[in-house]
């Protein structure tokens, strides 16, 4: 009875150590550049998996910091255009949104800066090497 009960969190932290080295990469887009702006695109969960994902597009200057004053529209291959939410002051903007190629999809960024628009294109496939 004892051993069982030494050997129990023994056998459960030695399954969660192997299940944590099968995770699949993060999905990390390139930076990209919009007049004097780099926008950086991350996803909630971090492997983009096929069906809903949480995009978070992040603007900033070199020298001022964050750009939280943009009309930011995103959809992916598999979607409409939907406005991202600002995410308070912090340049961040965010929504969910269905993806359903990994392989051929891509992310499409609308910006609206003042009535000066812009858009950049981010593929879902992770660059080959």
């Amino acid at each position: 009875m004892r051993w069982s009960l030494l050997l129990l969190p023994l056998l459960f932290g030695w399954s969660l150590l192997l299940n944590g080295c099968d995770e699949k990469p993060a999905w990390i887009a390139p930076t990209q550049k919009w007049q004097d702006f780099s926008l950086h695109v991350e996803t909630r969960p971090t492997t983009l998996l096929p069906g809903m994902n949480e995009f978070l597009v992040m603007a900033s200057r070199q020298q001022h910091g964050f750009v939280n004053d943009l009309v930011v529209h995103i959809r992916t291959t598999s979607s409409r255009w939907r406005q991202a939410i600002p995410d308070g002051a912090l340049g961040v903007y965010r929504r969910a949104l269905p993806v359903r190629d990994l392989k051929h999809g891509q992310l499409f960024v609308r910006l609206d800066k003042d009535g000066t628009l812009g858009e950049l294109v981010f593929p879902l496939a992770p660059a080959q090497k």
